[in-house]
């Protein structure tokens, strides 16, 4: 039988202390009085040194010595300080212990054991997380590093409630409460009798469904009960501890100490292609271990051929691959509750980013004979918490975004049909039409594009073979999300999306739609200054813009403002200018002076003046520019700001220091309080405002500012970049000396 666990501060218990203490105090005690007796019977008038103190002061001596045996004494039966994480005593003869075997491979997770220790006077704590998480292997090594400090340890494969009341029975049997004849319910009310009735437990309910809250397996009592869980709603009965995926350095170090040669960036390529998930981290280590495959082969597989690849590689002490978890969670839902599984099955064509609740109330209706289309608010809100429950999705913080890990997702699409594939990609591409954020141009809207365009993306790879291009709607999103990239100072981003969308849609619509050739004119937007593929793509789109919509038309006219730019980047200046002049022309004929694309392609054209060295007609064309965006736009509006910075710029060259300084800083700090000081438009206006001050003669402070524009180049743009190159070259010591 397990009785109380007795406490116990230290190997030696407070009766062997206290007789240690008066052995040490009676020997000098003992030592004192012998002293005085010799003293007294010896006629010696001096003793050697020091011990002729003691024999002139003899009842001093033993008084200072008495005290010093009672300190000694105070301190060897002082409690000794324990350690602030050690929160209940090591057991002297522990019980029961039934738990898996230890992971020798188990990495990471030191914070999360260090708050589990910590919770020890919790009676309940539970481990929550989406499939794959590592919610076991995180008990598991609880249980073995701590195991000392419980009496007993009871592992409990809690997935089916039936089996609970047996694991019970069991442990019933091992503490003596109950027989091997008992019969199995009676058994159970034994052990939970007695785990109330003692202290120092552990009893681990791994991987308990969260529809079980009120369930008698739960034992109460002076122990703790440590659950896992991929449901949350565990808050009513104790403490949550969510455990999420792996840093991306727990990943990598997983992957370096498993797969000698790997670099840390190709284990870095390896955990972001699984998203960092612990199972799949581990199952990739595996699979590549035991086939030698390189990293870039694993990183297509996973996508290409997610549940073949991530069935591979389980690992020691997993009863399931992540491809077979996801599997059978998906087949359970499908059978209680189908609006759950179209939630799943329409996200998981979208990224791993939070994707907001209102998206799925927003779903179109027109033509959708799907059960998510007809599903209330309601439902979908109850749906979305199955998904969480069955571990396949989690919610954000808030609780207003669903998020769907990448690998779960991969596993999804793949154990979809063809067709059932392709029709969930266009709905997903509905969805996002029906989501779309307004004009990207619109500053205030720029926080709903970002989370729209964090799943345009991987939709747009994602599209089947029998349906590359999408509706209508849905390319305009596509392009409206690659103007959003761009006008955000994104402008890698951008053009990967562009020539993307400009591939893929080309195949099945032609080299003639409009939305290729707008992609075309994004992807030649956003290339780097003087890139050689500019201008080529820039005059193939505006050739076929002229003879299919001719030269007024709108599409028409804003290519050829883009070829002008691509020219000039390529220092054709004059080229550029004539080019720019003519479209400025047309653009006022057909839409007028104050339109936004006529002010655009005005300011162009003051940007070519410049560069031709007509500073004079630069600045009168700027200054009208200026006029009319602020009245049309605002004045804090940033087309208006970076005419002003231009103005500035073409005033330094008139010779108008001060003015051009003044505004140059103004408009400076409005973009960096409008845009922020990374933005490369923001970047843009430092690099004028420095040559403005390099010119009046402040070259230190222009140096400061520039060295400063430097550094976040290389950080948004990279090192490699042209902007970045040109200004790098312009403050080195070479350059300052030929300047």
């Amino acid at each position: 039988m397990w009785g109380t666990v007795p406490r116990r501060d230290s190997s030696m218990g407070s009766d062997g202390r206290r007789s240690a203490g008066w052995v040490v105090a009676g020997v000098p005690i003992f030592a004192a009085l012998s002293g005085l007796a010799a003293n007294a019977a010896s006629d010696q008038q001096r003793w050697p040194r020091v011990l002729d103190l003691v024999r002139q002061n003899p009842w001093l001596t033993l008084g200072v010595i008495t005290l010093m045996c009672v300190g000694s004494e105070a301190v060897l039966l002082w409690p000794r300080r324990r350690s602030k994480t050690v929160v209940t005593a090591e057991t002297e003869q522990p019980g029961p212990r039934r738990m898996p075997s230890r992971n020798p491979l188990f990495t990471g997770r030191e914070q999360m054991l260090d708050e589990l220790q910590l919770r020890l006077e919790s009676s309940v704590v539970c481990l929550y997380g989406i499939g794959g998480s590592g919610k076991t292997s995180v008990a598991v090594e609880y249980s073995h590093r701590f195991k000392r400090r419980f009496s007993v340890i009871w592992w409990i494969a809690a997935e089916q409630p039936p089996l609970v009341t047996e694991q019970l029975a069991a442990l019933a049997i091992e503490v003596g409460e109950a027989t091997e004849g008992t019969p199995v319910k009676n058994a159970a009310e034994k052990a939970r009798g007695w785990l109330r009735d003692h202290r120092g437990w552990l009893v681990v309910l791994d991987n308990m469904p969260g529809s079980e809250l009120s369930s008698p397996a739960i034992p109460d009592g002076p122990g703790q009960v440590l659950i896992t869980s991929r449901a949350n709603f565990w808050n009513q009965l104790g403490v949550l501890i969510q455990v999420d995926v792996f840093s991306r350095t727990e990943s990598v170090s997983l992957l370096t100490a498993q797969l000698s040669g790997i670099s840390p960036s190709d284990a870095d390529r390896v955990a972001n292609a699984v998203g960092d998930l612990p199972l799949a981290v581990a199952q990739a280590a595996g699979f590549m271990v035991a086939t030698g495959m390189r990293a870039s082969e694993y990183v297509d597989a996973v996508e290409a051929h997610a549940i073949e690849i991530l069935d591979r590689g389980r690992p020691v002490g997993y009863p399931l691959s992540l491809a077979a978890v996801v599997a059978l969670s998906v087949e359970r839902l499908s059978v209680e509750d189908p609006v759950g599984v179209s939630i799943l099955n329409l996200c998981s064509f979208l990224g791993p980013e939070p994707i907001p609740f209102t998206w799925l109330t927003h779903t179109p209706q027109e033509g959708s004979r799907s059960a998510l289309a007809k599903a209330s608010p309601v439902k979908l809100r109850s749906s979305v918490g199955r998904l969480v429950e069955f571990g396949l999705a989690r919610l954000d913080s808030d609780g207003g975004s669903l998020v769907v890990h990448r690998t779960t997702a991969a596993v999804v699409r793949d154990l979809l049909t063809v067709r059932a594939r392709s029709r969930q990609w266009q709905l997903a591409g509905e969805l996002l039409a029906a989501n779309r954020s307004g004009d990207p141009a619109e500053l205030t809207l720029w926080p709903l594009w970002s989370i729209l365009t964090a799943h345009v993306g991987l939709h747009l790879r994602l599209a089947p073979e029998s349906a590359k291009a999408g509706s209508q709607d849905y390319r305009s999103v596509v392009l409206d999300a690659a103007r959003y990239l761009e006008l955000s100072g994104q402008a890698a981003s951008a053009n990967e999306l562009a020539r993307t969308a400009r591939e893929r849609w080309s195949q099945s619509l032609g080299s003639d739609d409009l939305d290729v050739l707008r992609a075309a004119r994004r992807q030649s937007a956003t290339l780097p200054p003087a890139h050689p593929d500019a201008l080529g793509i820039e005059t193939d789109t505006l050739d076929r813009l002229q003879r299919l919509l001719g030269p007024d038309d709108p599409e028409t006219l804003s290519s050829a403002g883009n070829c002008a730019r691509a020219m000039a980047d390529l220092g054709r200046y004059q080229d550029a200018r004539q080019l720019n002049h003519d479209t400025l022309t047309r653009l006022r004929r057909v839409f007028g002076d104050d339109d936004p694309k006529t002010l655009l392609s005005a300011n162009n054209l003051a940007n070519r003046m410049s560069e031709l060295g007509e500073h004079e007609a630069a600045a009168s064309l700027h200054r009208q520019i200026l006029d009319r965006r602020e009245v049309v736009l605002g004045h804090d509006h940033p087309d208006t700001l970076i005419t002003k910075v231009q103005l500035a710029l073409d005033l330094a060259n008139l010779g108008e220091m001060d003015e051009a300084r003044t505004s140059g800083r103004l408009s400076l700090a409005e973009l960096r309080r409008r845009l922020g000081p990374d933005h490369r438009s923001t970047l843009q206006a430092a690099a004028i405002l420095a040559e403005i001050l390099r010119r009046e003669g402040s070259l230190q402070e222009a140096r400061a500012l520039d060295e400063d524009t430097l550094q976040r180049r290389k950080r948004v743009l990279g090192t490699d970049h042209p902007e970045t190159l040109a200004l790098a070259q312009s403050l080195s010591p070479d350059s300052s000396k030929q300047g």
